[in-house]
C-alpha cells in the first residue's frame, strides 16, 4: 500500500485545539491499531502534526484526515503527500 505523508498545521484558538486534539490522539490511536499509522509527531512548537499514514489509496488518506477531530472543526490546514 502507498505511504502518505499528512501535515496538520494549526490556524485555531489554544483551547479549541487542545479540546479537539484528545480526538485527534484517539483516531491516531485506533489507526495505529488498524496497521494504518506508520509514524507521527507533534512539532516542537506545538503549530502542528505530522503522520505517515499506510492506507490503500488516496481517497482513503483523504476521508481519514476530514475525519481528524481538528480538519472537522476548521481548527487545521492539512496536505497530503504521497510518499515514495
Amino acid at each position: 500500500m502507498p505511504l502518505y505523508l499528512r501535515l496538520l498545521m494549526v490556524s485555531g484558538p489554544p483551547d479549541e485545539v487542545s479540546a479537539a486534539a484528545k480526538r485527534h490522539v484517539e483516531q491516531l490511536d485506533r489507526m495505529r491499531t488498524a496497521g494504518q499509522l506508520r509514524s507521527a509527531g507533534e512539532f516542537a512548537n506545538g503549530d502542528g502534526f505530522f503522520e505517515v499514514l499506510d492506507v490503500r489509496d488516496r481517497h482513503e488518506a483523504e476521508r481519514i484526515t476530514r475525519e481528524d477531530a481538528l480538519v472537522e472543526r476548521g481548527l487545521t490546514s492539512w496536505i497530503l503527500r504521497e510518499l515514495k
